[in-house]
């Protein structure tokens, strides 16, 4: 028995608020009638009211799709159930609703089965109605349908609100003029809530075949409101039957044929709206798909279509969605026949069973073989056929299938698992029917299982690996790192994660680490050596062997690191051990060589070739300590008196040379003469000699000449002073 809704606890405030109003009974207005079709529209649905709920009866302000009715009781209104809230109030099957379920115009004319209404709201808060859109078949509403429905709500109020304040206005003049304005502001307000929405909107004269669209419409294709004037147009003479429409630019030539069928077949009264899906060319060229759809909104004094009025809605993204359905779809089908799919079916009338073959395989059975419906289910555990009998009964209540892994034994007593997929078809709303499909998963859940001990195995070899691992993305941020290497950086892992691994770089490293993320793009791996600062700000050199993974969703880059910063510190220390004086810190002879490899044919470099003066007779009377802290001593003093970038070479012996790179005779004069300047602050004294390498001139060919000088001066001195 249908229960009427309960009253609002501020009805007496309400009814005088809705009387105040004075929009009961009055005449059918444009902007109430375009703000139903426009709910019909966007919802998709062919029955669109502005219901006012007066104290026995809902009255229609607009009525798209119910013509000759005006009004209906309240006991029997979905709207009266509707202002009890400020929600958006929806019953997606009436049949299946208790509370309506026996409601006339549910179980008669209309045949109403889905309702949507969003409550008309006054600003003083007291809810008028509910604007509604019903369909004859159970539905949902989207969030997008649900947000325009209740847009459009308020815009109603503030037309009622509007309206009432425009009928305090007697002088007659005055209500011309603001009649006229209410016909520019129809639009208008429409336009805004269209807007508000994103939807695109269009007005199509099919006595002119001018058409007018708004911004969000241009927007959805990429154009402007100019660009779309200029599109071609049809008249109502070129959608006869013998009328010639050609195709606009914009419209795919595979979905014009439709389009103009649907179009025609609405002037015919075969549809209830003009409602259909298209692509259109987008301005950089690609197709976007739209569903558009509209109504005629005015005719002529002859009664001739004159203006149809449409919305446009891009539905690109439902469309993607649906071309990935289907080719799932199609790839279930190819593989069910590869993997062996079985089908059944039950007739609910007679228990009748059919098996497939593949079925009937599956269960160790003769291709052909009918069981009755109780030897089917003796295949499965006694205990799980409760289940399978709850799954059914469940389908039959709710119309929804079910989806069952289920353990089960053949007729040759093998034990092996099934996926049961089911769904229940009905006849006049009654069950008559269950049809599925089964398939012996026993193969996959033993892959299954074995992939899982295989990704335990991987993760604490991950985990517990003393190498360097971890992964990033192409952008270089990192997706997982195990615990060897976040020990080597010093930093806990979730401080690591997220985070691109050039952040953990020294400055002069970015260039280099775009230049990486290029290469294994590219070749697919990338070896080499990358410089991290750990947390403690010290430097850590990894070695490193990545390579790319593009098997997921998102390619990762897999790498695997060794930390060779120890190895590359004692590299460094036999590298200097070999090129430098043990005792003085100068560099030795060999390093001679590798300063030669370096010299361009047109650079010059200063040599200065230096003998300390007696030096024997030091070591015979002080002794070789006493020597070798004169030697120190030396070398000291001469670092002291050449450029940063000079070179101090202990030759051997108490022989010292000054590499001067770069420098020219004037610039190699004036370093010795820096020296000769400090002589009297030398630990001993000494004799030097100097030249210039130039042009092809080698390094000790120049290095000669300066001992040569070297030894003419002393050759000079008196004996004793040698």
């Amino acid at each position: 028995m249908t229960r009427p809704a309960p009253l609002p606890p501020d009805e007496v405030r309400r009814l005088a608020r809705l009387r105040a109003l004075d929009a009961l009974d009055t005449e059918a207005e444009p902007l109430f009638d375009a703000l139903a079709q426009a709910a019909a529209l966007v919802v998709g649905a062919p029955i669109a009211l502005v219901s006012l709920v007066d104290e026995r009866r809902q009255w229609f302000k607009a009525n798209v799709g119910l013509e000759g009715t005006g009004e209906t009781p309240r006991d029997v209104a979905f709207c009266a159930h509707a202002i009890l809230g400020d929600e958006l109030f929806v019953v997606p099957d009436a049949h299946a609703d208790p509370r309506f379920a026996d409601n006339p115009l549910v179980t008669a004319d209309p045949n109403i089965r889905f309702y949507a209404g969003a409550p008309i709201r006054m600003s003083d808060g007291l809810r008028m109605g509910a604007l509604c859109v019903m369909d004859r078949t159970p539905r949902e509403l989207d969030a997008n349908q649900a947000a325009i429905l209740q847009q459009l709500a308020r815009a109603v109020s503030e037309a009622l609100e509007q309206r009432a304040a425009e009928l305090e206005l007697n002088d007659a003049i005055q209500r011309e003029a603001l009649a006229e304005r209410r016909r520019d502001e129809e639009r208008l307000r429409l336009a805004s809530v269209l807007e508000a929405t994103r939807a695109g909107a269009w007005e199509w004269n099919l006595q002119t075949g001018d058409v007018h669209f708004n911004a969000q419409y241009a927007e959805i294709l990429g154009r402007t409101l100019e660009e779309l004037a200029a599109s071609r147009s049809l008249t109502l003479r070129d959608l006869g039957p013998d009328g010639r429409c050609v195709r606009p630019e914009l419209m795919h030539e595979d979905d014009w044929p439709g389009v103009v069928r649907n179009l025609r077949q609405y002037l015919r009264h075969e549809r209830d709206a003009f409602d259909c899906d298209a692509r259109m060319q987008h301005k950089d060229g690609h197709w976007v798909w739209v569903h558009t759809s509209g109504r005629i909104t005015h005719w002529t004094a002859d009664g001739e279509p004159l203006l149809m009025y449409g919305t446009l809605l891009d539905i690109s993204g439902r469309k993607a969605v649906e071309q990935k359905l289907h080719e799932s779809e199609a790839f279930l089908d190819r593989a069910g026949r590869i993997a062996g799919v079985g089908g059944w079916q039950l007739d609910l009338r007679n228990n009748e069973l059919v098996w497939s073959d593949q079925t009937c395989i599956i269960h160790d059975l003769p291709v052909g073989y009918v069981p009755t419906l109780d030897e089917a289910l003796a295949f499965f555990d006694a205990d799980r056929r409760a289940e399978i009998e709850d799954s059914v009964r469940r389908a039959a209540a709710d119309g929804k299938g079910w989806d069952l892994e289920l353990p089960m034994t053949t007729a040759r007593k093998r034990r092996i698992q099934v996926r049961m997929v089911g769904t229940v078809e009905f006849e006049d709303g009654e069950p008559v029917r269950l049809i599925g499909a089964l398939q012996d998963v026993t193969v996959r859940n033993r892959a299954v299982q074995a992939l899982q001990v295989s990704e335990r195995r991987f993760r604490r070899l991950f985990e517990e690996s003393l190498g360097l691992i971890c992964t990033h993305d192409l952008h270089g941020v990192l997706l997982a790192v195990n615990p060897a290497a976040a020990d080597a950086l010093g930093y806990p892992i979730a401080e690591l994660l997220g985070r691109r691994l050039s952040e953990f770089m020294p400055a002069e490293m970015q260039p280099f680490f775009d230049a990486y993320l290029a290469e294994v793009a590219r070749n697919g791996s990338a070896t080499g050596l990358l410089r991290l600062v750990a947390k403690d700000g010290t430097h850590r050199t990894w070695q490193y062997h990545n390579t790319l993974d593009e098997e997921g969703d998102e390619p990762q880059v897999l790498g695997h690191a060794l930390d060779i910063t120890e190895r590359e510190r004692h590299e460094r220390q036999l590298r200097d051990w070999s090129i430098r004086d043990a005792l003085t810190g100068c560099f030795n002879r060999r390093y001679l060589a590798e300063v030669a490899d370096t010299i361009a044919r047109d650079e010059p470099w200063g040599c200065v070739a230096i003998d300390l003066d007696r030096f024997k007779q030091v070591n015979d009377t002080y002794g070789h300590q006493r020597g070798d802290e004169v030697l120190v001593a030396m070398a000291a003093f001469l670092k002291r008196h050449v450029r940063k970038q000079d070179i101090v070479v202990r030759a051997g012996g108490d022989e010292f040379l000054l590499l001067l790179p770069r420098a020219d005779e004037a610039q190699t004069q004036e370093i010795v003469k820096r020296i000769e300047a400090d002589r009297a602050q030398a630990p001993i004294g000494f004799t030097l000699g100097q030249a210039v390498r130039r042009d092809d001139a080698t390094l000790d060919e120049a290095l000669a000449r300066a001992d040569r000088e070297l030894y003419a001066i002393r050759a000079k001195r008196p004996a004793v002073a040698r």
